[in-house]
């Protein structure tokens, strides 16, 4: 079992070095890291050079501030059997990789996990945990909002490439693009698995 971790970025290098090392720190290294840098003007291209990880592909891309545009073509030159999107301010703990390689199966086309979430304005944090899976679960994420996390999934690519399943660029999705792609790949009969353990950090902040 192969994983695509995908990262979009943009002048987020302090971030994207937490993000990296704990790439770095996986017990199980079996993945490529996709980075994709909207030309960032900070330090992130200093930060990708000096990476010292196997697998690393990194272009850059002018999204016009459309992330779908980054996350697509992560989908599009990856070559893993999972793809995995890992937004630059957010970090997975040290057993995500080898946790997923010995729970997937064949029986799942989407799994998420939980995560901590960590405000960084008020230094306070909590546990969110996604889902449930539902025979309902697309008329539920219609009427209550998504139950999925980006940084939380992991998507199986085949079912993507076949379903013809991307992130939407058109400008008005922005922010929402993610919602619409979980309920894309819903709607066409992905069959989901939600994970109670914590293997990541999800961060909020002001900007």
């Amino acid at each position: 079992m192969f994983f695509s971790i995908i990262i979009p970025t943009y002048n987020n290098a302090n971030f994207l070095k937490k993000a990296l090392d704990s790439l770095k720190k996986q017990t199980d290294k079996n993945f490529e890291l996709i980075i994709i840098d909207n030309h960032s003007s900070d330090d992130t291209s200093k930060v990708i050079n000096n990476l010292k990880i196997d697998n690393l592909v990194y272009q850059k891309i002018k999204n016009d501030g459309v992330i779908a545009k980054s996350r697509n073509l992560g989908i599009n030159i990856s070559k893993g059997d999972w793809l995995i999107f890992l937004d630059s301010d957010d970090l997975f703990y040290e057993n995500k990789i080898n946790f997923l390689n010995n729970n997937l199966n064949s029986n799942f086309d989407i799994a998420c996990n939980s995560e901590r979430i960590i405000n960084l304005d008020n230094g306070k944090s909590k546990i969110w945990r996604y889902g449930p899976s539902e025979k309902s679960l697309y008329k539920n994420m219609l009427l209550k909002g998504n139950r999925f996390s980006t940084s939380a999934s992991v998507i199986k690519r085949d079912f993507v490439i076949k379903n013809n399943i991307f992130y939407n660029e058109r400008k008005d999705f922005i922010t929402a693009e993610d919602y619409d792609f979980f309920l894309n790949l819903v709607n066409k009969g992905a069959k989901v698995k939600f994970f109670n353990e914590i293997l990541g950090d999800h961060t909020f902040y002001e900007g």
